[in-house]
C-alpha cells in the first residue's frame, strides 16, 4: 500500500514542487499560451479518448455525475453561509471554496486506478471543471454570462464524451491513439501550471487564509461523505469522491478573478496556496484510509 501511494504522491508533488522553484528562480514559463493549450485542447482529448471504446460503465459514470454535483452543490451552500457568518466578500472567495484543483485529481486517477477508475476521475472532474468555466467566471463576475456556456471547448467536448459513452462509439485506433498522445499533455503540463502559480502568490494574511482553508477542508470532508453515505457508494467509487473532494482550490480561480479585474487578488490568492498547505497533510493520509488496494 505504502508504494501504491508513494507511486502516486511523488510525481504528483515533485512536478509541482519543481516548478514551485523554477518559478522562484523567475525560469519563463508562458502561462497565458499554455494554460489554455491544455484546457482547450489536450484535456478535451484526454476526456473523449477515455470516455470512448467502452473504458467506462454508463451507469457508473451516471452515479459519479451525481456525486460530482452533489459534493459541489451542498459544498457551495455551506461555503456561502459560512463567509456570510464571517462577513467575508462572497464574490472574492466563493469560487475558490467551492472548485477544487482538478489536475491534481485527474493525475491521482491516472496513477491510482485503472481505465473505469479513470474514468470515473474524469467525469467527477468534468462536472468541476464545467462549473468552474461557468459558476467560477459569473461569480467573479458578479453576473451570468451564457455565452460562455457556448464558447468554452471543454463543455463540448465533455458532451462529445458523454454520447460516445452512452452509444458504446469505437474510434478507429489511429485516432484513438492521436487523442491519447495529445492528452498525455494534460497532467504534467497542468501540475507545472500549478507550480509556476503558487511561486508567483504574495504571502498576505496567512493566519487567516490556513483557518479559512481548513474550514474548507472541513466542509468538503463532511460533505463528501455525507455523499457516499446518501448514494451508497463502497470500494473504489468511495474512494474517488472522497479523494477528490479534499484536493486544494484550483489556480485557475486566480487566473479568472484576475481578468475580471473586480476582486482583491492578494487574501484570494493566499487561501489557494493555503489549501496547497492543507493538502500536502490531507491526502497522504487520504489515500492511506480510502485508496483500494491493488
Amino acid at each position: 500500500m505504502l508504494e501504491n501511494i508513494l507511486d502516486i504522491l511523488v510525481p504528483i508533488y515533485g512536478i509541482v514542487v519543481a516548478a514551485f522553484v523554477l518559478g522562484k528562480f523567475n525560469f519563463p514559463w508562458a502561462s497565458k499560451k499554455l494554460t489554455p493549450l491544455v484546457l482547450h485542447v489536450a484535456l478535451p482529448c484526454l476526456v473523449v479518448r477515455q470516455l470512448s471504446n467502452d473504458r467506462a460503465n454508463p451507469e457508473d459514470m451516471l452515479w459519479m455525475l451525481l456525486a460530482a454535483a452533489m459534493v459541489f452543490g451542498f459544498a457551495s451552500i455551506i461555503a456561502y453561509i459560512f463567509l456570510k457568518i464571517a462577513k467575508q466578500e462572497v464574490k472574492t472567495y466563493l469560487a475558490a471554496f467551492t472548485l477544487n484543483n482538478m489536475s491534481i485529481g485527474i493525475a491521482v486517477g491516472i496513477l491510482g486506478f485503472g481505465d473505469n477508475g479513470l474514468a470515473l476521475c474524469l467525469g467527477f472532474a468534468s462536472i468541476i471543471l464545467v462549473a468552474q468555466f461557468t459558476f467560477g467566471m459569473w461569480s467573479y463576475e458578479g453576473r451570468i454570462v451564457w455565452q460562455v456556456l457556448f464558447k468554452e471547448p471543454f463543455i463540448w467536448a465533455f458532451l462529445l464524451a458523454l454520447a460516445f459513452m452512452f452509444f458504446r462509439v469505437h474510434l478507429p485506433s489511429f485516432v484513438d491513439k492521436t487523442l491519447e498522445q495529445l492528452g498525455h499533455l494534460t497532467i504534467p503540463l497542468l501540475l507545472l501550471a500549478l507550480g509556476f502559480a503558487l511561486a508567483e502568490i504574495k504571502i498576505t494574511g496567512f493566519a487567516r487564509a490556513m483557518i479559512f482553508s481548513g474550514v474548507r477542508l472541513g466542509i468538503f470532508f463532511g460533505v463528501s461523505w455525507l455523499v457516499v453515505l446518501i448514494l451508497g457508494f463502497e470500494g473504489e467509487t468511495r474512494a474517488i469522491v472522497l479523494l477528490m473532494s479534499v484536493l486544494p482550490a484550483s489556480t485557475i480561480n486566480i487566473l479568472m478573478a484576475n481578468q475580471t479585474g473586480k476582486i482583491d487578488m492578494p487574501p484570494l490568492t493566499v487561501t489557494i496556496m493555503c489549501t496547497n498547505i492543507w493538502m500536502a497533510a490531507a491526502l497522504p493520509v487520504a489515500m492511506i484510509l480510502w485508496l483500494p488496494s491493488k
